[in-house]
């Protein structure tokens, strides 16, 4: 299983958020690039970067973007805002090797079909859930039941899911393993999990369950997570 830590913008800092709550904000560091390159050197095989700002409709961190793909060599996947086929073209030119689409593909499937006949398997669905729901529009809509959403994105082409746990996301109260046996059973699809991880046993927990990656946020931050105790060889 892959660790790739979070790098979430906002206002041109690093942040974290408590269950997406941007009164609950956090700001670790004010210069998210020297972030980046202290994950990639700490052994880190991708990123995890997401424009809060541009998901909630509130500005871009287009040039900040920019900046963490020139200076890491590894992967960066990108979302935040990313709800046509132009922002998605901009993210991979901006440097991303993924583009994470959320309530775009949410609400239309047919949005996914389009930007994986376009850029094939760089489309990463992100599924962000809420009481079994998929929420949109920066987690403040709540959209589909779970089990609906991930067979018809399934169906239209979704390459891979990166599914949330919006209730975990930010507490780190250990991941929802309940929701991922869940989402297993939905399609044979790769599955990345996010939300709630502190401690090493939470990513051989997720492992156990046969998810392809995690991402992890706050528990890099806090410290109570290592990644050269998870990241493999």
């Amino acid at each position: 299983m892959i660790v790739i830590p979070a790098i979430d913008l906002r206002g041109g800092r690093c942040v974290r958020l408590f269950r997406g709550d941007v009164a609950a904000e956090t700001v670790y560091d004010a210069d998210p690039v020297e972030v980046a390159e202290r994950f990639q050197a700490e052994g880190a095989r991708r990123l995890h970067v997401v424009d809060l700002d541009a998901a909630r409709g509130e500005g871009s961190n287009r040039h900040i973007v920019r900046e963490i793909c020139r200076a890491v060599q590894i992967p960066v996947q990108l979302g935040g805002g990313l709800r046509t086929l132009d922002a998605v073209f901009a993210a991979l030119e901006d440097g991303a090797a993924r583009a994470i689409l959320g309530t775009a593909a949410a609400l239309n499937p047919g949005f996914v079909e389009e930007a994986v006949a376009h850029v094939g398997d760089r489309v990463l669905v992100a599924v962000d859930v809420r009481d079994g729901r998929v929420a949109t529009h920066g987690w403040r809509e709540l959209g589909p039941r779970v089990e609906e959403a991930i067979p018809a994105l399934a169906a239209v082409g979704a390459p891979r899911f990166l599914v949330t746990s919006i209730q975990r996301d930010g507490t780190m109260d250990g991941p929802d393993l309940a929701l991922y046996e869940r989402v297993v059973q939905l399609t044979d699809r790769p599955i990345i999990a996010s939300g709630g991880v502190r401690v090493a046993e939470d990513v051989r927990a997720l492992r156990e369950l046969g998810l392809e990656a995690v991402v992890v946020g706050k528990a890099l931050y806090a410290g109570t997570l290592r990644l050269e105790e998870v990241v493999r060889g």
